[in-house]
């Protein structure tokens, strides 16, 4: 497995997390476990704060000597009180009695302990071999210096505390006392043995189970990567079936299919559209090459070469025409940067064009009308003049081109919900609506016959595109087609 792959990285993160919840879960345990503890210092503290305390009441109703010692001693840690001493400590009895029980010092180990590991007085429940553990390693601390520890006596816990005890006539000893420490802080402590010890083994179980699970879930992209390597552009028909995943996968697979269906249109239209290219310049390069060799077999007459010439230079700009045709559809489709929008006063703009064109329409005999009424003026459009200019000029020529003699161009103006709605309708013959669908496709011509490129009207709809807008077509066969031109108004 690579340390750079999706796979990779899956397994380590499922394992990273897991790994971060086991230690929180075991720091959760700690901190459950050194508050438990932590108790159960203060209780023997408190413990060994009130046998002190009492032994002492003892030894002052007493008196101070080493033999009071130990029968105060005695007295605090067995609970018993001899019949001829009862006079003298019955009140301090009666409240350690109370006392003794308020503590529950009954299953408490107590031991009273002189220097040199020597033993005073025990609690009866502290036996000879408990005893022994109680004394090994003891070292009388400082004055006043509490310390704690915790023995292991057959696989249970006692946390006891050496607590100093200072007697002006004996000297210095020590109070020993025991607590078994509680079940469930054992369970806690056997929990987090048991967690580290097995830690590195489920880290190592999670590793694996995330590559697992980092498998399935790559599945699919394995699919796609295999795929993809089949798939080459004499054979762009293959896609991945996406029933058995799941639906985020599912929902790259639909797309990864459909990116593929695009390139297949999109090659597809690029062999149709070089076939197209191919075949446009193919007529007007074969008239050039046989005018000229027509010229070449034996010598010709002026008004003959002079006629070739023409024929040459007519289809040499039908060449240059559709080139410069192919050239301008590629800066629609890939170079829109080269637009330069800015507002421009649409009316005025209109006006030009049509004046332009008027002079063509007069010498086919073919008049141009104008209808701006109930227009709202200015109408301001933001657009790019040169290309808005070349869009109109190519369907106004259109329109020309294909009304009769003694026909009509009519332009209407409409202003309809933030929109200029432009009708530019001619008297032709119309186009049947089987070809009234592809007119704005590259190279389609209705008729073959009819010059030129086919281009015009693509790049007529392409611009209208660009600016927002749109182009649409209604046409009567016999009677005449409309184009309707609608651009966004400002």
């Amino acid at each position: 497995m690579k340390f750079n792959s999706i796979k990779f990285e899956i397994s380590i993160l499922y394992t990273a997390i897991l790994g971060l919840i086991l230690i929180a879960f075991s720091g959760v345990l700690f901190l459950i476990s050194n508050a438990f503890l932590q108790q159960t210092d203060q209780q023997l503290k408190a413990k060994a704060q009130a046998i002190a305390l009492t032994i002492r009441s003892y030894v002052n109703v007493l008196g101070e000597s080493h033999d009071n010692l130990v029968k105060a001693v005695g007295k605090t840690i067995t609970l018993k009180d001899e019949n001829f001493l009862q006079y003298k400590t019955w009140k301090v009895s009666q409240w350690w009695l109370k006392q003794a029980q308020s503590l529950d010092l009954s299953r408490d180990y107590i031991n009273f302990v002189s220097k040199g590991a020597k033993v005073v007085i025990s609690s009866p429940n502290l036996d000879k071999g408990l005893r022994a553990i109680f004394l090994e390693d003891i070292q009388f601390p400082k004055r006043n210096e509490v310390t704690f520890r915790t023995l292991n006596v057959k696989h249970k816990n006692i946390r006891v505390i050496n607590y100093p005890f200072i007697n002006k006539v004996a000297g210095q000893y020590l109070i020993q006392v025991g607590i078994a420490q509680e079940p469930i802080l054992q369970e806690l402590r056997n929990w987090l043995y048991s967690i580290a010890i097995s830690v590195p083994l489920i880290l190592l179980l999670t590793n694996f189970v995330g590559r697992v699970l980092a498998n399935r879930i790559l599945q699919p992209v394995y699919e796609i990567t295999h795929m993809a390597n089949q798939i080459t552009q004499q054979d762009l028909s293959a896609r991945i079936k996406t029933k058995h995943f799941d639906r985020e996968m599912g929902t790259l697979i639909e797309s990864f299919n459909e990116m593929i269906a695009r390139l297949e249109r999109s090659f597809k239209h690029i062999e149709q559209f070089g076939y197209h290219v191919a075949h446009e310049l193919k007529t007007p390069l074969t008239i050039i090459q046989g005018e000229a060799g027509l010229m070449l077999r034996k010598e010709r007459t002026k008004q003959e070469y002079q006629q070739a010439l023409r024929i040459i230079t007519e289809e040499s700009k039908r060449v240059l025409k559709t080139i410069d045709d192919l050239l301008l559809l590629t800066k629609l489709g890939y170079q829109q940067e080269v637009f330069k929008f800015e507002p421009l006063d649409f009316i005025e703009f209109l006006n030009e064009i049509i004046e332009q064109n008027r002079l063509l329409a007069a010498n086919k005999g073919i008049g141009i009308r104008m209808n701006f009424q109930n227009i709202l003026t200015p109408l301001i459009v933001k657009a790019d003049r040169l290309h808005l200019r070349r869009l109109f000029f190519n369907i106004i020529d259109n329109a020309i081109k294909f009304t009769p003699e003694g026909g009509c161009v009519d332009i209407r103006l409409e202003q309809d919900q933030g929109r200029i709605i432009s009708h530019i309708s001619d008297t032709g013959p119309g186009i049947s609506s089987e070809n009234l669908k592809k007119i704005f496709e590259e190279f389609y011509r209705a008729d073959k016959n009819t010059p030129g490129s086919g281009l015009g009207l693509n790049i007529a709809y392409s611009i209208a595109k660009l600016h927002q807008g749109d182009i649409q077509a209604e046409s009567q066969v016999g009677i005449g087609t409309t184009f309707k031109v609608i651009l966004p108004a400002e």
